[in-house]
């Protein structure tokens, strides 16, 4: 899997259990102190993520940071 193909998969995870907790990109921008653009960036794979962040989101949508490198081949 190339790198901008994984950044995609972990973004889609990340808005999935988002979408799945019913919060809106604002909502959890305010959760995790940054920006709604940068959520944004995030989950549509165009920004790299730091583990800080992947963990204060983790938190934010309670659940484990390995579901959300859990992928489906």
């Amino acid at each position: 899997m190339e790198f901008n193909q994984f950044k995609k998969r972990i973004g889609l995870k990340i808005k999935y259990y988002r979408n799945l907790r019913d919060l809106t990109q604002e909502v959890l921008s305010e959760k995790i102190d940054c920006s709604v653009n940068y959520l944004s960036l995030v989950e549509n794979g165009h920004k790299n993520i730091s583990l800080n962040m992947i963990y204060r989101i983790s938190k934010a949508l309670d659940v484990s940071i390995s579901k959300i490198f859990e992928f489906e081949d």
